[in-house]
């Protein structure tokens, strides 16, 4: 493996393998690092073992994961150098001439030195703390649909679905076509907003196809067995040495159900970490309610050499980020002279009516499915947010009222953000509650620092560093 390449792409999902494409193409030598064992990130996860090995699972997973099979075959016949199984653990932006990736492949450590990095690392699932949320029995929507994708297992027992957002209604369909009856939906989602309702006629006009696909998945809920529960708030999981019942409050009644299997989706939130150590700034987004790296239309990044594409770069959808990635990368082959200005203006013009028509897809979206506010700020204090150090949400109360106004600050006193997940299961939360507390406003209350190592790696790999 040479030590220098022209461009460093981080991930090979939709975005990641749109952009690594794109610049091949004008013959950028690029090379693709993904964590992955094969090309597809989560939204396409194992798409093409799924296509040999099992494609009876291609109906149930739904046209849009199958289509997923035509953008990974443009991707293998590039001329893209693809690296799986390869952690990036550092990313330095820090020399104006070039880029320097610490990379962990095969077991082993090496420096990869790149003129332009592109960070596609994409999104992660928003944090849900919530009373019993650490019980065996309760896992995430999105930790169940790969387990589908990458292996064909569905939920078994009594399967209880909890929380918004279109992923928690796409696996409940999901479910449906596998064969597999959820007891009930139990849904966080508010009734819809006076910023949601502004927007849904330009998303009905522009994105129509997309909005159909949606009411498929929930007229196929409507029309199963499954209860569905809606203006759900107070969700408790409860169990001695593994989930039994699931206590929660429709409007001002508390109810109980049984279960074997609680699965909870909030939406989704960009996979910052990596830009984070970079050093790439950042800011709160009031509307998503998670932090956004500040990227320019073109997609760089405050570090002229790293772009971000994709959903690392704020939730967009896939379709959106692969067109967000295309420009992207134009620009990065521009810079290295591999495109004119005149072939991205056209690539900018001709990407403009469809940019706008899942622009106002996504604002509704993010104005219909709120993140729901029991799990932004929990209202139990024997509530864990930080599940590494066992932090409850009353022990960061009492250090906010200490006088701690930040998350770092807050780590001399809670260790918070200092566990394995580095702040990914708990940083939200962390600066939320010390917030609520302050009213500094999210901006200024700022977030946990993120330094290198952001994967695991033995002092060894280091030492042994090639």
């Amino acid at each position: 493996m040479s030590d220098a390449v022209d461009v460093a792409v981080i991930g090979a999902g939709p975005a990641g393998m749109a952009a690594a494409a794109e610049l091949a193409e004008r013959g950028v030598g690029v090379r693709v690092y993904d964590e992955q064992a094969s090309p597809g990130g989560q939204v396409f996860r194992s798409i093409e073992k799924v296509t040999e090995q099992r494609p009876a699972d291609l109906h149930t997973l739904g046209e849009q994961y199958a289509r997923g099979l035509r953008d990974v075959r443009r991707f293998r016949q590039s001329a893209v150098s693809y690296v799986p199984g390869a952690a990036v653990w550092e990313l330095d932006g820090s020399s104006p001439q070039e880029v320097r990736l610490g990379l962990l492949h095969d077991n082993r450590a090496a420096t990869v030195r790149a003129r332009h990095a592109l960070i596609a690392t994409g999104a992660m699932e928003r944090p849900t703390p919530f009373p019993g949320w650490t019980l065996p029995g309760v896992m995430s929507t999105g930790a169940a649909q790969t387990l589908l994708k990458e292996s064909g297992l569905v939920p078994e027992g009594r399967v209880v679905l909890a929380g918004s957002g279109p992923l928690l209604y796409l696996f409940a369909s999901q479910m449906l076509q596998s064969g597999c009856v959820p007891v009930c939906i139990l849904d966080t989602t508010t009734r819809m907003s006076l910023t949601a309702l502004a927007v849904l006629a330009p998303a009905a006009v522009h994105a129509l196809p997309e909005l159909r696909r949606g009411m498929r998945w929930l007229q196929r809920i409507r029309d199963s067995s499954i209860e569905h529960i809606h203006r759900v708030t107070g969700l408790q999981a409860i169990g001695g040495e593994r989930l039994q019942t699931i206590r929660f409050r429709q409007r001002r009644r508390w109810l109980e159900v049984s279960a074997d299997l609680l699965l909870v989706h909030d939406g989704v939130i960009p996979n910052t970490w990596l830009a984070m150590s970079a050093g790439c700034e950042h800011y709160w987004h009031t509307r998503q309610q998670c932090w956004h790296p500040r990227i320019q239309a073109n997609g760089v990044s405050s570090h002229e050499r790293i772009s971000i594409a994709g959903d690392a770069g704020g939730i967009v959808g896939g379709d959106l980020a692969c067109i967000r990635a295309r420009l992207a990368a134009l620009h990065v082959a521009h810079s290295l002279g591999a495109a004119t200005r005149v072939e991205v203006q056209e690539a900018q013009n001709a990407a403009h009516s469809g940019t706008r028509k899942l622009v106002a897809l996504r604002h509704f979206l993010d104005g219909y499915y709120v993140p729901a506010a029991a799990f932004q700020l929990p209202e139990d204090d024997d509530t864990l947010v930080c599940r590494c150090e066992e932090i409850t949400v009353a022990q960061i109360k009492a250090v906010a009222a200490l006088g701690c106004t930040g998350p770092n600050q807050g780590k001399a006193f809670t260790r918070c953000g200092m566990g394995p997940c580095m702040g990914r299961e708990c940083g939200i939360t962390v600066s939320r509650l010390l917030d609520n507390h302050h009213k500094l406003g999210m901006q200024e209350t700022g977030y946990f620092r993120i330094r290198p190592p952001v994967k695991p790696i033995t002092v060894g790999q280091l030492a042994d560093l090639e």
